[in-house]
């Protein structure tokens, strides 16, 4: 399903239209999912929760279709929460199901997704997942790391609070081992540390099924995001609901920059008072160090990807 199949021709009229119009506007960067309403979506339906999930899995290729037409490079997914391992292991099993599926499936299409430029990333705490899953989330990342063209992030086993809590533990552990000073502990430096590291900021944020509330989800990455709550159930959410929320987006857009201006000012300020407090040495340390923990990062990545 990561694999775009869809040419802006195989649209109607109409949808090439809105498609022409909001080109000519600024269009976002990262756009990123909470896709609620599986469950919900299988009551009113009345099939099988897990046939609402796969329609779920679905609806993401085709919103990473409509990402494509419009020129989005990242987009960001909302996959399972850590709160969702309290789940019922029915449920858990059929999610667990269809993760392999859907990795195995990635996998199989290594060739499509380099040629692509097409990079798969997985932010959270994967180490949670039955072995056999940690593997194959580890070996999709490690084979399509090198491609820049579109990231697709899945958010798995991930929460902010629990990624938020990781890099504070990162810097801290830094610290103590002596390859970091007290001094060398800036925004950008927890910035670097967070899972999302070199994935720009979230410009807007989409969550279906009609609840507001952002679920502990990329809160660090949303801060200037557009929040856009669509009152539909993610298998539900088609074309015009994507194109209502770019145009939301459009509209915010002007404030949001100035925002977003005035927020780069203050942290030049705070950047000139870190660096006069900043012990000689330190941006060299905190380079250094971030350099080391994408080696480190990898190198578990690549321990995952050997299990048997």
């Amino acid at each position: 399903a990561v694999v775009s199949t869809q040419s802006t021709g195989e649209y109607s009229w109409w949808q090439r239209f809105l498609i022409r119009c909001l080109l000519a506007g600024t269009l976002p960067k990262h756009v990123a999912f909470i896709m609620d309403g599986n469950r919900r979506f299988s009551k009113i339906r009345g099939i099988t929760r897990a046939e609402s999930y796969l329609m779920g899995f679905e609806k993401i290729g085709e919103v990473l279709d409509y990402c494509e037409v419009f020129g989005i490079k990242v987009v960001s997914v909302y996959a399972f929460s850590i709160e969702n391992f309290k789940r019922s292991e029915e449920e858990k099993g059929e999610l667990f199901r269809l993760f392999e599926e859907k990795m195995t499936y990635l996998l199989g299409n290594l060739e499509k997704l380099n040629e692509k430029g097409i990079r798969i990333k997985v932010m959270g705490d994967i180490s949670l997942f039955p072995g056999h899953l940690t593997k194959l989330m580890a070996d999709v990342q490690l084979r399509t790391a090198h491609n820049t063209e579109f990231c697709f992030n899945l958010c798995l086993s991930y929460t902010s609070r629990e990624e938020m809590t990781n890099s504070v533990r990162t810097v801290v552990e830094g610290v103590r081992e002596g390859r970091l000073e007290v001094s060398d502990i800036t925004e950008n430096l927890l910035d670097r540390c967070m899972y999302s590291e070199d994935l720009p900021p979230v410009d807007l944020l989409v969550r279906t099924s009609g609840e507001v509330r952002l679920s502990d989800y990329m809160m660090w990455q949303a801060n200037f995001a557009v929040l856009q709550f669509a009152r539909v159930l993610w298998p539900d959410f088609g074309f015009l609901h994507f194109v209502s929320s770019l145009l939301d987006y459009q509209r915010q857009q002007p404030r949001l920059a100035e925002l977003r201006e005035r927020y780069g000012e203050f942290l030049e300020k705070m950047r000139d008072w870190e660096v006069r407090g900043m012990e000689e040495g330190s941006e060299g340390r905190q380079e250094e160090f971030c350099v080391e923990l994408k080696r480190r990062r990898r190198e578990v990545l690549e321990e995952f990807a050997r299990r048997e």
